[in-house]
């Protein structure tokens, strides 16, 4: 017999604590196939081996992320730029690099950032030069951080940490947590 199990507080045990997502995880949930926490969490467990596709399922939520919030976007030919998408706003063209975690590590997400080779062997690091913003995507909570580029000048590694608030657990960039804003502020 298979059994399916929600993670939203549906179940019979949810009704005595429905503040807690946990309680219902053991209980049978008619709604279980349908449940987006559900399905974000398979998918991302499914994608953790393969890189490339995490990074493609990142920029597509991206671009809806970003016209959800009026930007225009546009993709250039090739993947030989350091940016992935360009913006426009208000006649305004901002180059975003998009980056994507699907797992933890020590309670924190991590980023690389690291652009693809120069002209010489080396891989560099992202600058100002190279883009506009960075934006990164937390999947398991399905959060955004919409970073400057001036925020990770001469950085190789981000740590993200959704609600932290002590500094050393990632909160230095809890200010740019869906800060879609930051992209329509004139500069």
């Amino acid at each position: 017999m298979t059994r399916a199990f929600c993670f939203a507080p549906l179940g019979p045990r949810a009704l005595n604590n429905p503040n807690s997502y946990e309680t219902c995880m053991d209980d049978p949930c008619e709604f279980a196939s349908d449940c987006p926490i559900r399905s974000r969490r398979a998918l991302a467990a499914r994608l953790v081996c393969d890189p490339k596709r995490k990074g493609e399922l990142a920029e597509m939520v991206f671009v809806l992320a970003a016209a959800s919030h009026g930007l225009a976007v546009c993709k250039p030919y090739g993947d030989s730029y350091p940016y992935d998408f360009v913006v426009e706003i208000g006649g305004r063209l901002l180059r975003i690099q998009v980056k994507s975690a699907f797992a933890a590590r020590r309670s924190a997400y991590y980023f690389r950032l690291v652009g693809p080779r120069g002209h010489c062997t080396r891989r560099h690091i992202y600058s100002e030069a190279d883009i506009d913003f960075l934006a990164a995507y937390v999947g398991p909570h399905d959060t955004w951080y919409i970073i400057p580029a001036c925020a990770i000048q001469s950085t190789t590694m981000v740590a993200l940490s959704p609600g932290a608030q002590d500094k050393q657990r990632g909160a230095r960039f809890e200010l740019y947590r869906e800060a879609w804003q930051l992209m329509t502020e004139p500069t």
